[in-house]
């Protein structure tokens, strides 16, 4: 299995990531925050907003862009590659993906 050995402190101090970093994220009707999408990278939330609307004009009827920091999303990350690991497994998908 591929094993993630970055840390976060080689992220923690990026200062070009400082930021930079935005979420495109499923609302509720409250427009409250209900899912993660994925993380966008700009200069601005404008930008960011821009980007997401490039894939799907339509996303902001049930999506928003929201700022985040380095700590949030290397955490989203860490629980998203452990999902990720454990669905591979389960689907006995190891043995099939090791080259």
């Amino acid at each position: 299995m591929f094993n993630v050995s970055i840390q976060i402190g080689a992220f923690e101090r990026d200062e070009d990531l400082e930021g930079k970093i935005f979420e495109l994220y499923e609302k509720t009707p409250n427009r409250e925050f209900k899912s993660h999408v994925q993380f966008i990278r700009a200069e601005n939330l404008r930008e960011a907003e821009d980007k997401a609307s490039e894939s799907n004009p339509e996303y902001w009827r049930t999506k928003s862009v929201r700022h985040v920091g380095v700590q949030y999303a290397w955490d989203t990350f860490t629980q998203l590659y452990y999902s990720y690991s454990m669905a591979k497994s389960v689907l006995g998908l190891d043995e099939l993906l090791e080259i």
